[in-house]
C-alpha cells in the first residue's frame, strides 16, 4: 500500500538524472570543454550513479536514474 508513495518520493531523482543527461549531451554538442573530456563525463556518471543508488537503496527509481545517466554518456561516446 506504501509503495506508490516511496515512488512518488523518489521521482525527483529521475528528473534530476534527465537534466543532468540532457546537461551532458548539450554540453558535448555545444563543445563546452569540459563535457568534452571523457573523463569529466565519466566521473560525473560514476558519482552521480553511487549517489543514485544509495538514495534509491534498490528501488526502480535509483536504477532508472542510473540508467538513464549512463545511457547519456555512451552515446557522447560514439558522437
Amino acid at each position: 500500500m506504501n509503495e506508490p508513495v516511496k515512488v512518488k518520493k523518489l521521482l525527483w531523482l529521475i528528473y534530476i538524472s534527465l537534466v543532468l543527461a540532457g546537461l551532458l549531451l548539450i554540453g558535448n554538442a555545444l563543445e563546452v570543454r569540459f563535457f568534452t573530456k571523457l573523463t569529466a563525463r565519466l566521473g560525473i556518471a560514476v558519482i552521480f550513479s553511487a549517489f543514485a543508488l544509495l538514495v534509491g537503496k534498490d528501488r526502480p527509481a535509483g536504477i532508472i536514474a542510473t540508467a538513464i545517466i549512463w545511457i547519456a554518456v555512451l552515446i557522447t561516446f560514439f558522437n
